[in-house]
């Protein structure tokens, strides 16, 4: 149901609280100022699941972030997260890899043809941010900016494999290591740490796993230990690990965990659409828990943990839980790759 005991779902405020975060953020926001690409996809994914980028947004401002997007493409290959970032030294201003994920969903989202991507670059990108262990680095190996082991973890194997995914073509780097570093990650709870090494799972690292792993491979092993660890984070909403508290993206990592392994039936969804509901400001957005300030993160989260499970009060789109974009948008970004695969 769209309600929970008071709480109803606040559309038109979600969607006024996206436009004004892609509008102007407050000075607060001012240390992600590198990450404005990220911010940006939460906002227009956000618009998107809601059905409103097209209804409340005009051609020319679609337009003008097209072309910013594409300004943020490295020349080496990549997508850099701020125009603040470039230099006129192609090795102090690589591309970036998590930024390069949310710049090729931003691009789909707005429904941009795919002619200006330096396919042969982003690939070679690809190979100089993998480490020899398998792992990937946010940034090239080879640049100036790179730091041995810097957030060398899940996350950046997920952006990783997705792209990988998004081009068809897993020969951008080497897919034994990186499913070998996957599963070195896993520990013995059942579930999966962001390195390996590290003894407590999480819940974003084991989906980014998760994820990764299904696009690598037929089979994600030993996944009736990792349904038990992710219905066991279930209080109401999802914890992130064991003896934290209940924080909407944990809705979403955790759900969409359950859903990619084939079992979203083992998450109480009343429960979480309730908890996910009472973590609505009155002015749009989602805090991570209840009365707590909204942020761009948290709000398109929460909202992707909702279009995970149906529910015709909500009219959200249905969601790809494997690349974390509406289905519709998922599906016409296979059919330009294709295209342009033909073309060239």
């Amino acid at each position: 149901m769209a309600t929970s005991g008071q709480r109803t779902f606040k559309r038109n405020a979600h969607i006024n609280y996206f436009l004004r975060c892609l509008g102007a953020l407050p000075a607060s926001a001012e240390g992600h100022d590198s990450n404005r690409i990220t911010i940006a996809y939460f906002c227009l994914s956000g618009l998107d699941l809601l059905g409103a980028l097209e209804k409340k947004t005009t051609e020319e401002q679609r337009k003008g972030w097209v072309e910013w997007i594409w300004s943020l493409q490295a020349p080496e290959g990549g997508f850099r997260g701020s125009t603040y970032m470039t230099t006129s030294n192609p090795e102090t201003s690589p591309g970036h890899l998590p930024s390069t994920y949310t710049a090729l969903l931003c691009l789909a989202i707005l429904r941009a043809p795919l002619d200006r991507l330096n396919r042969p670059g982003l690939k070679a990108f690809l190979r100089r941010c993998q480490a020899p262990d398998g792992s990937f680095s946010p940034l090239p190996r080879t640049s100036s900016s790179h730091t041995t082991d810097f957030q060398s973890d899940l996350r950046m194997t997920y952006c990783a494999v997705v792209i990988a995914d998004i081009l068809k073509d897993v020969s951008a780097f080497d897919r034994s290591s990186c499913i070998s570093f996957m599963n070195q990650c896993r520990t013995w709870e059942g579930a999966y740490a962001s390195r390996a090494g590290v003894t407590e799972a999480q819940g974003g690292t084991t989906y980014c796993a998760v994820a990764s792993l299904s696009l690598l491979q037929p089979d994600t092993p030993n996944r009736e230990d990792t349904i038990r660890w992710s219905t066991q984070r279930q209080l109401g909403g999802f914890q992130g690990r064991p003896g934290k508290l209940q924080d909407v993206c944990y809705s979403f990592w955790i759900g969409a965990a359950l859903g990619i392994l084939g079992q979203p039936d083992l998450l109480d969804s009343t429960l979480n659409t309730a908890f996910l509901l009472s973590a609505q400001s009155p002015l749009g957005g989602f805090g991570k828990e209840p009365d707590d300030y909204p942020d761009p993160y948290h709000s398109y989260l929460a909202l992707a943990a909702l279009a995970l499970t149906p529910d015709p009060d909500l009219d959200l789109k249905p969601l790809d839980a494997r690349w974390n974009i509406s289905r519709d948008t998922a599906d016409w970004l296979r059919e330009e790759i294709r295209e342009q695969s033909l073309d060239t």
